[in-house]
């Protein structure tokens, strides 16, 4: 079951432009306001926001996503580890980019006792991904709401009670 997955760098292409249009777009007149603290506090924030968007989007990008048979591991700058068994809450939901809802992106985030971790769908290999933290999720009684529920079975995937033993 090991296997590492990375976020394609076609799927962050959108948030790097969005970003980098951001920055250029409350940066350059930040230039310009130096004498109006006042404005040049709110361009400043808005900018801080930008950037971290950027980083977020950066560091998703060094993020290696494995799975293996103790649970999911993040590989990168704020790597972490959940183990199968210490999933105690599982988040799926999906995020419509159009009025039909027939197009848009899907966000899993599976939680334990000591920390969180959020993947979305542009990972490669983030159904197979799904199904397992599902199956754990299942295996350990863990949260899952109604939401989480439909979405699961929007995508396929079924419950294996034979991995019970």
């Amino acid at each position: 079951m090991n296997n590492a997955q990375k976020y394609p760098l076609s799927s962050l292409y959108g948030d790097y432009v969005r970003a980098a249009i951001g920055v250029l777009f409350f940066g350059t007149p930040l230039y310009f306001v130096k004498d109006s603290p006042i404005l040049s506090t709110i361009l400043a924030g808005i900018l801080l926001v930008f950037i971290g968007f950027a980083a977020k989007v950066a560091l998703r990008q060094m993020t290696i996503i494995e799975t293996d048979d103790e649970g999911v591991i993040a590989n990168g700058p704020l790597g972490r580890r959940i183990a199968w068994r210490d999933i105690n809450k599982v988040a799926l939901k999906f995020y419509s980019t159009h009025r039909d809802k027939n197009e848009g992106w899907m966000q899993l985030t599976l939680f334990s006792k000591a920390q969180k971790m959020t993947l979305e769908s542009s990972l490669n290999g983030f159904d197979d991904i799904a199904n397992n933290v599902v199956q754990a999720g299942f295996r350990n009684n863990a949260e899952m709401d109604e939401t989480t529920m439909e979405n699961i079975a929007s995508m396929g995937i079924t419950i294996n009670m034979a991995d019970e033993a």
